[in-house]
């Protein structure tokens, strides 16, 4: 069964605060859609007044019961904020772990979104936005960009293409707030837009999303995995294969120690100690919240001869991508109740 629409789920990260601290791994808590102060707080008067400027992490998971990939995923900002605030997205090599110390003095490539200033139609090369502020630069050359006049990305009416922007510096031009965007040569809009109803975005390009493993390391002389003896690059068999689950999976470095030829014991950078196993049967650890397991090492997976002290470590990498939302309130931004930001998810099932 291909991934359904209510598997790409909004994670929050571990700390959601205004600290350094914020943000690091993702955690087990999902952002509920529609809710108010779902991960954003109020912003109060003094902070209104005064401006300000917040961090929040979230995980876009895809929590596949069959572990499929979401192909070719794209992130972006389907609608912006009503308000005078703004919400951009950015992100960074560190994602799964890194925290607002780690961020918040970056600057990073801004994703926002923006209103479309003129009317285009079929056949269209070039087109102008207007944006909320032009000093987030969230058009680049060579970007990815949605274009959509659907009243919500959930919207069956309505039409959305994507298009890339070219690729040198005349694929972007600016006049304050009013960004002109040519379109990579050769090509042009499917459709007519028209100013009253679309939106346009940058996106990000989150490749294909699955839960994995990487970084595989073993001490042992004689003792094998997928039969890779250490040496080299670990085969395809580890990296490529579907041993962690996408639910359960986690970010993790999983180190299993060897206590005699056949068993060992299995412990977590963060997890600490999830048991232990044999090479006589799978091994699969089971993360307490989701009843499924981290991973799964299949009996097959062993070869060779083991040893007490041996060591193998692994790591595995989440289901998940990991995206920093910015948050600006200029001085004196007035109230607004109904305040919002709309992100959107695009893919292709497996």
């Amino acid at each position: 069964m291909p991934i359904e629409q209510n598997q790409v789920k909004i994670m929050k990260s571990l700390i959601v605060s205004d600290s350094g601290s914020n943000g690091g791994r993702m955690s087990e808590v999902e952002v509920a859609s529609g809710v108010k102060n779902n991960l954003w707080p109020d912003v109060p008067g003094s902070e209104r007044t005064n401006g300000s400027t917040k961090f929040r992490k979230v995980f876009v998971k895809i929590a596949s019961p069959d572990s499929l990939k979401l192909i070719d995923a794209r992130i972006f900002v389907e609608t912006p904020t009503p308000n005078q605030d703004r919400v951009v997205l950015f992100i960074t090599a560190n994602g799964q772990t890194d925290t607002q110390a780690d961020v918040a003095s970056l600057v990073p490539l801004f994703y926002g979104a923006g209103q479309l200033n003129a009317d285009v139609s079929p056949g269209a090369t070039t087109l102008t936005v207007n944006v909320e502020d032009q000093s987030d630069q969230i058009f680049n050359p060579n970007q990815l960009v949605r274009i959509t006049n659907k009243a919500s990305v959930e919207d069956p009416l309505g039409t959305e293409e994507f298009f890339r922007i070219k690729d040198d510096a005349s694929g972007v031009s600016w006049n304050g707030n009013l960004a002109t965007l040519t379109l990579a040569t050769g090509t042009t809009l499917a459709n007519a837009y028209q100013t009253i109803s679309t939106r346009i975005a940058s996106v990000i390009e989150a490749g294909d999303l699955w839960a994995r493993t990487d970084n595989w390391a073993l001490s042992s002389s004689t003792g094998t995995v997928a039969g890779w003896n250490g040496s080299g690059t670990a085969p395809d068999t580890l990296t490529g294969s579907r041993m962690v689950d996408a639910i359960a999976g986690i970010e993790q470095t999983w180190t299993i120690t060897f206590t005699n030829a056949t068993t060992f014991a299995c412990v977590g950078d963060t997890v600490g100690s999830v048991g232990g196993g044999t090479i006589a049967s799978a091994f699969a650890p089971t993360h307490g919240t989701w009843s499924k397991p981290y991973f799964t090492l299949p009996v097959l997976l062993w070869g060779g001869t083991w040893a007490a002290g041996n060591v193998l470590t692994f790591r595995t990498h989440p289901a998940a991508f990991p995206v920093w939302e910015k948050r600006i309130t200029p001085p004196n931004t007035g109230s607004l109740s109904g305040n919002k930001v709309i992100i959107g998810i695009s893919g292709e099932s497996e």
